[in-house]
This record gives structure tokens, sequence and C-alpha cells, in this order.
């Protein structure tokens, strides 16, 4: 099954990094830190003042002037960058076990780099995880350029991998998440409704973060939102919990020990079922956040990695239709549902000469899905070269035809 794995465990360089980081940086600054030392202080235990420095400087970024998608330069250099690593890149089985075994790549302009993003693109942790863009802790750091002040001390790899075509998206994509998210909540709050926000992973459960603190410092009553980030991976959750944990202590949140009521991560498979499932919500959701799941889900596509490079095509358990029905099934009668739709491009031509497969939509595909399950499109909140972020707007029962 092709899931999203938005964080896996922090490399041993990238936890290094984090600990100069800390060492180096006082009261808080961001002025010295990159990306990877920022994304190892946030998941990892310890690091308060830093963490909270770098949620202060995301904030204050992704709620401020948003930045311009990759220019023809850069797309120029995607397409030049996709054929140097063709070229130079070799594929080998790691562990000797068959088909049990993940694959390996080797490159050795990726590998001098000895950056955390090269090593999550050049080995797979499983056989299940092989075809995913795995290693969340790397592919978080894009949203740390988003802060400017981060972004000003980036070596050249780091530009190479996080401010790129897809990195630039990546980066607009998280803002007009979060944007999305956090007016679709003020909304309902204006109204005088209470609000309950979900994001179904944790590399999404980011954005609910930042949304739900400006909601707060907005000045919105925090007894009548409730924020849940979920991922089916423990390892995950947990390191969203020490976030939250560090987060809460600063800021005084509360931290949600039941359905109702503050911001928590739990540990969740949405398609496992019911009596498997480690918690099940009994409560429905008014805004969902669902960003980076669907192309990893076979259903309603343009084109898919295996069609494109005329691979086998296994039938997976968990499809894109699978994955709408549960949303609907989670979602209240008027609920908000935040996507986004996966286009090719040289940049993720790139990723599939490193084994990753994709489900590629076009608008009109996302909109034949969730209309199966009652989601109508309701605006588009951005565009990049890559990656279209909309709100799909629920129809009640009634209004169905």
């Amino acid at each position: 099954m092709k899931t999203d794995s938005p964080h896996r465990d922090v490399s041993r360089g990238a936890a290094r990094e984090s600990a100069h980081a800390a060492a180096r940086l006082g009261h808080g600054s961001l002025l010295r830190i990159r990306p990877m030392e920022a994304v190892a202080a946030l998941y990892s235990e310890g690091h308060e003042e830093l963490s909270e420095a770098i949620i202060a400087g995301l904030n204050r970024a992704v709620f401020g002037k948003e930045p311009s998608p990759a220019g023809l330069v850069q797309r120029a250099m995607a397409r030049l960058t996709w054929r140097v690593l063709k070229w130079t890149t070799r594929r080998h089985v790691i562990g000797g076990d068959g088909e049990a075994a993940p694959a390996g790549y080797r490159n050795r302009l990726l590998e001098r780099s000895r950056h955390p993003y090269a090593q999550s693109l050049l080995t797979s942790s499983t056989k299940e995880t092989e075809v995913l863009v795995e290693g969340g802790d790397p592919m978080n750091g894009p949203y740390m350029m988003i802060a400017p002040e981060i972004r000003e001390t980036c070596t050249l790899w780091d530009k190479l991998f996080f401010n790129s075509v897809l990195g630039k998206d990546v980066q607009l994509r998280f803002i007009w998440e979060t944007n999305a998210t956090y007016g679709a909540a003020s909304r309902r709050l204006d109204r005088g409704e209470a609000v309950r926000l979900k994001a179904l992973a944790a590399g999404t459960g980011l954005s609910v973060i930042l949304a739900y603190d400006r909601l707060l410092r907005d000045g919105y009553d925090p007894d009548r939102i409730t924020a849940r980030i979920t991922d089916r991976e423990p390892a995950n959750t947990a390191k969203t919990g020490h976030l939250l944990a560090k987060l809460a202590a600063s800021r005084g949140w509360k931290l949600g020990s039941g359905d109702e009521g503050g911001i928590a991560a739990r540990t969740e498979d949405i398609f496992a079922d019911d009596s498997a499932a480690e918690w099940i919500p009994e409560a429905k959701y008014d805004v969902v956040t669902a960003v980076g799941i669907l192309e990893y889900l076979q259903g309603f596509t343009c084109d898919t990695t295996e069609r494109r490079h005329r691979l086998h095509e296994p039938e997976e358990d968990a499809t894109a239709v699978h994955l709408a029905e549960r949303l609907a099934a989670m979602t209240t009668d008027d609920a908000s549902l935040i996507v986004n739709t996966y286009r090719p491009h040289a940049s993720t031509r790139i990723l599939e000469l490193f084994g990753k497969k994709f489900d590629y939509r076009e608008p009109a595909h996302l909109a034949d899905l969730l209309a199966t399950v009652r989601f109508r499109p309701a605006r588009v909140v951005g565009s990049g070269v890559i990656y279209d972020v909309k709100i799909y707007e629920k129809l009640p029962p009634l209004v169905e035809r």
C-alpha cells in the first residue's frame, strides 16, 4: 500500500547538525541555523527555545508575503539535472534478500554531498516504502526555507535540494495549505461555531500547528478549537508529540487528552478496519487536510509512474476511492476538505529515477473522484508548477442530486 510517510527517523547526520546548532545558537536565534538543523531540532526532545523561534519565524513568513514559483531558468535546470542524474545513477539491492530487500541507488555526486535528503533518495528503509518519497525529516527541509532567516544560511546543497522547482512548489503548497486551514477554521469561529480540525499525516500536521497557533494569537477561544494530527506510524506521532509538548510549555496550549478541545497527535491508520484501528474518533471533523497523500493512491488519474515507464502496476488494497470514502465518513455535512493535485515534471522524473512512484491527476480527475462522496470544488487556493492546492466543500445530504 502506497501512503505518504512524512516523518521518518531523523538521520544521524541531521541529529548531529541539530546538536551543533543548539550549541552555537543562543536565545533561540535563527541567524545561523540551516534547514536540516531546524527540522531535527523541532522533532526531537529538548531545544525548546530554538523550536519556539523556528515556529515563530515560520508563522511570520507563512502568513506574510507569498514567494514566487520557480522561474524558467530553474525549470530548465531541472530538466538538465534530470538528464545528468539519469546518466549517473545506478540501482542495486540492499541486504541480498531478493524480493524482500529494498533497492538502493549509487550516485557519486549525491553521495559526496552527505546531505540527509540525498541519503533519503539513495536508500529505502524497507521494501514497502521503496516507492515513497521517504525520509520525512529531509522532506520537511523545504518548509524551513520559507523562513528568511533560515534560507539565508543555506549551503549550496541545501539550495539545490530545497529550493529546486519541486522544493519551491513544496514551500508554496505548505503556505497555501496553512492559509486555507486557517481561513476555513476562522470563518466557522466568526459565526460563533466550534471547529474541529484534522490532519491526515504528521507532515501535514505542521501546517495545522501553525494554523492553530495563528487562531489562538488572533484571540479565538481555545475551548472552541479542537485539532488532531494523525499518522499511521507511531514514530511519526511521537515526534509530533515532542513538538506539541514544547509549544504547549512555551505558549500555554492545551494538549487534548479526549475527543474535545486542545491539540494532540495520535496514531491512526485510516485504511485499517475499524476493529484494528488504534483510535476511532467518535466526533466528525469540520476541516480536514489530506495533502501529500493522493499522489500515492490509484484511481481517477491521468497518468502514473508505472504507465510512463511501462512497469508492472500491481493492484493496491487502498485506493483513492477508499480514501475519499474515509474522508466522507470522518467529516461533517458542511465540512471543508483541503487536498492537492500532482503533475508530471522533470523534478518528479528525478524522483522516479530513484524508484519513487506517483499517481498524477489533473483538476478534473480530482473533482470526479471527490464528487463520488458529495464534495464539490469551492476554490483554488494556489497553483504552482507541480502542485495545485484546492478547497472542496461537502454538500449536505438534502442537496445531493
